[in-house]
C-alpha cells in the first residue's frame, strides 16, 4: 500500500511503524514478528496499524517495491545497454552501501523470501528484458543473472574477507568470460 499523505500525523505514524518493524527485524526472524509485537514497540494501536496496512505481508511488500525502484532507478542507463560489468558494480555497491535493515533482508537466509522478491522484480523488470529476448534460453540467462546475487550474498555473509572492488572485478570476469576467465594459470 502506497503513502503519500503530507498529514504530520500520519507521516510520524508510519515512521513509528517502520522503525519498529526495521527494530524487530534487526533482532528476530519474520515469522517470529507479530503485529502485536510491532504496534507495541511503534506505541500505537492495532487499529492504526490496520489502518494504514493489511498485513505485515503488505508492510513487507511496500519496503520490497521501495527497494527494487531505488535499485532500478540506479541500473536503468546501464540494463538497456547491456553493460554486465558495470550492472554488476551498480548492484553490489548498492548492496554494499545500504543500511543494516537492507543488507539483514537481502543477505540474511532467515529473509531468503524478501531477496528472492526483490531478486524477482528486478530481473522480471523492463529493463532487463533485452537481456533475455537477445539469446535462445532466456531461463539460463536469468538463472546466471541470479548467480550474481548469490555471489555478493555469499561474500557478506563469510565476513566480507575479499576487498568489494576485488568481488566486483571477479564476479564481471567469471560472468561475462565463464570459469576459463578466472581459472588460475601455473
Amino acid at each position: 500500500m502506497k503513502h503519500e499523505s503530507t498529514d504530520l500525523r500520519v507521516k510520524r505514524t508510519l515512521k513509528c511503524i517502520r522503525d519498529a518493524f526495521y527494530e524487530l527485524i534487526m533482532t528476530k526472524d519474520f515469522n517470529q514478528i507479530s503485529i502485536t509485537e510491532l504496534t507495541e514497540k511503534a506505541d500505537i494501536n492495532r487499529k492504526t496499524f490496520y489502518l494504514h496496512y493489511t498485513s505485515l505481508d503488505d508492510l513487507v511488500d511496500e519496503i520490497e517495491h521501495e527497494m527494487v525502484d531505488e535499485l532500478l532507478e540506479k541500473i536503468e542507463a546501464t540494463a538497456g545497454s547491456l553493460d554486465v560489468a558495470t550492472c554488476i558494480n551498480i548492484f553490489y555497491h548498492y548492496l554494499d552501501e545500504g543500511d543494516p535493515v537492507q543488507k539483514k533482508l537481502l543477505c540474511d537466509p532467515d529473509y531468503y523470501f524478501f531477496y528472492n522478491k526483490v531478486t524477482n522484480d528486478v530481473l522480471n523488470s523492463s529493463y532487463f528484458q533485452h537481456f533475455y529476448e537477445i539469446t535462445e534460453h532466456p531461463h539460463l540467462v536469468r538463472a546466471y543473472c541470479v548467480a550474481i546475487t548469490s555471489i555478493f550474498r555469499t561474500w557478506y555473509s563469510d565476513g566480507r574477507k575479499i576487498p568489494l572492488q576485488t568481488v566486483i572485478d571477479y564476479s564481471s570476469k567469471l560472468l561475462l568470460d565463464g570459469y576459463n576467465g578466472i581459472e588460475k594459470h601455473m
